[in-house]
């Protein structure tokens, strides 16, 4: 099954065709079908029933699984389709000349794949498997470098009265980068603003300048009146780490230093920082503040807002037990309550759990179950987005000639493993991710990391109790059914909706108001917090995993609705880091924000926002990677 072989498969059966119409006479056999049906029945005829051939294990029941399809929401399958097809539409013009030509077959090529959607699956899985530069940046810009494309996005992104291109980061060891300045107003109130939102824009470290995301960077110019910068940085493997995050920083220094004028702002007042990136970028702008709080007389941003961040360049398969612990109050990932150990939707209908077929069980268990658990790299390992080997070529493209890094300590390329005494020092940050992105962990456990930065006495009881003491050792084996493990890895109550087909996972403890709330589903009750605790606005944390979603879904803008929500949401956060308008609640469901009280262990999640984004509960642990149950022991 190689290239060649089809290709003289192909050719032959033309040759053969061709000498076959060459006949006067129908070729035997043929002949009374000539006589008894048209043309044009014929081969009508013949084409329905190929079809039905082709898709003859659709027809009977016989068709592979479709995970996707089962742990998408369907608005974003349906974007990841099209999507898709214009990969392997783009990749199969890529070396098309010259560029009209190119931009043309790429649209019809692409409208092809949209309707033989296995074929475009099939390209693009063998494309990402050996993924060059070229082929992630005919991706990644296509929205800006096709003229169709172009005008797309455009009928759907804001209009803003300012929209310039400048010059900024003067340094020794970096060249100056340019800048895209929005700003929704005249050119009296640009110069009056005090409010700057520092965007570094992201695209696998290699690819993607500010022009592809100027949709959302739009909607956030709009909502927050405030001026945009989002810096075109040096991109991998041309400027390898830590080029990018040198250039940005010198990019703040200076709009720092000379409060704003280098860009045209007049006045004495301050102005008011926040910093943003999504994807790569968020690695890039988390890189900046470390470098920021290790320089000395400079002032810091007032706040940071990462989506869909990548945090750890580390992709690796298995996560280790503090990480599982951590992430046991957010996700359930059992992988032993599927069919399938790589499941993530729900249990196969015809089939037993793993867990269903174990007979017996080691004795020697500790008390604190922490389940052998997958990263979500490898747990979405075939994610229609972002898949390892993409990410592996990434970070070696970004990492590059140089020596090889230690992943366990360099923070600049992992900020999750960055030091306390500078996640301790972080602003208030917001995280925003897909609840099936392959990066949801990063997002997560960074989260985690500057949580317990700030609280360093919090979870001294949780590891004392975390230490694995054994029971049961006098038993070598024993039954699986009647074993304390059984017990507690069955421990928690699975609740069902009866509106709905999701599962959700209870809690015992709620909150007062939502307990006299009987339009709130018992599942859906958050932990109580507390009595409200004084405000401090260095502590907030603001977590929130959108349903349903993966990576990248801002850059669906114009073809994702749930996309403008989030943007929009984006915005109002954006808005309040400005102002510096925490709306501090004890109550995780109810709160704008969500701040980390001494007296709470718990990573909090809003469940639905007031924006309407559908939102992933920590503390209830809904919206499950499967319908696996967990002890939510952080």
């Amino acid at each position: 099954p190689s290239a060649n072989v089809r290709r003289v498969q192909a050719l032959g059966t033309a040759l053969v065709t061709l000498l076959v119409t060459r006949r006067k006479r129908a070729p035997w056999g043929l002949g009374w079908l000539e006589r008894r049906s048209s043309l044009w029945k014929t081969l009508l005829g013949w084409w329905t029933l190929l079809y039905l051939l082709r898709h003859m294990d659709d027809v009977l029941g016989l068709h592979a699984p479709e995970p996707l399809r089962e742990y998408y929401s369907r608005s974003f399958y349906r974007a990841t389709w099209v999507f898709t097809a214009l990969d392997a539409g783009f990749w199969t013009a890529m070396s098309v000349r010259p560029k009209w030509l190119r931009d043309t077959l790429s649209l019809v090529f692409s409208a092809y794949y949209l309707v033989c959607t296995n074929r475009a699956v099939e390209k693009v899985r063998k494309v990402r498997a050996l993924v060059t530069i070229e082929h992630l940046r005919v991706s990644w810009n296509k929205g800006v470098e096709n003229p169709v494309l172009r005008f797309v996005r455009k009928l759907h992104q804001p209009q803003l009265g300012i929209v310039r291109n400048v010059m900024l980061g003067e340094s020794e060891s970096t060249e100056r980068a340019r800048c895209v300045v929005m700003f929704d107003g005249s050119e009296e109130e640009f110069r009056a603003c005090r409010m700057v939102v520092l965007d570094v824009p992201g695209g696998g470290f290699v690819s993607m300048a500010p022009e592809s995301h100027t949709e959302y960077l739009a909607a956030w110019a709009q909502r927050t009146k405030a001026i945009v910068v989002s810096v075109d940085y040096a991109k991998a493997p041309e400027y390898p780490f830590p080029y990018a995050i040198d250039q940005c920083f010198a990019v703040y220094r200076e709009l720092e230093l000379t409060n704003g004028q280098c860009i045209g702002l007049e006045g004495t007042e301050r102005v008011r920082f926040v910093l943003a990136g999504d994807s790569a970028g968020g690695n890039i702008a988390a890189g900046v503040q470390f470098r920021i709080l290790e320089s000395e007389g400079l002032r810091g941003p007032a706040g940071i807002v990462f989506v869909y961040g990548c945090f750890n360049v580390d992709v690796r398969a298995w996560m280790t037990r503090n990480e599982t612990r951590v992430l046991l109050g957010t996700e359930a990932r059992d992988h032993l309550h599927h069919a399938s150990p790589l499941a993530v939707a729900k249990p196969t209908r015809h089939a037993g759990s793993l867990d269903a077929r174990v007979r017996v069980v080691s004795g020697d268990q500790p008390s604190a179950y922490v389940p052998l658990t997958m990263t979500s790299s490898f747990t979405y390992f075939n994610d229609q987005v972002l898949t390892p080997e993409m990410m592996r070529a990434m970070v070696i493209m970004y990492v590059g000639p140089n020596a090889r890094p230690d992943f366990r300590t360099d923070y600049y390329l992992s900020p999750v493993v960055a030091p306390d005494h500078l996640l301790a020092r972080f602003p208030p940050t917001y995280f925003l991710c897909g609840e099936k992105d392959p990066m949801v962990d990063d997002t997560v456990l960074f989260a985690s990391r500057i949580r317990n930065a700030k609280q360093p006495n919090k979870d001294a009881a949780n590891d004392s109790n975390a230490q694995a003491d054994v029971s049961g050792r006098s038993d070598r084996y024993c039954a699986y059914r009647g074993s304390a493990l059984y017990r507690r890895r069955h421990s928690q109550p699975r609740v069902r909706n009866s509106s709905s087909k999701r599962f959700y996972i209870g809690s015992t403890d709620v909150s007062e108001d939502e307990d006299r709330a009987s339009n709130v589903p018992r599942a859906l009750r958050m932990t109580q917090f507390g009595e409200p605790q004084p405000q401090n606005s260095d502590a907030v944390i603001k977590v929130k995993l959108v349903a349903g979603m993966s990576h990248g879904f801002l850059q669906m803008y114009s073809l994702l609705p749930e996309a403008r929500k989030v943007a929009a949401m984006c915005g109002e956060w954006l808005d309040e880091l400005l102002h510096d308008a925490h709306s501090i609640s004890p109550y995780s469901r109810c709160a704008s924000e969500v701040r980390i009280p001494p007296s709470s262990d718990k990573l909090a999640i809003n469940v639905m926002d007031r924006y309407g984004v559908e939102i992933v509960s920590a503390a209830n642990m809904v919206r499950r990677r499967g319908h696996g149950l967990a002890d939510p022991l952080s």
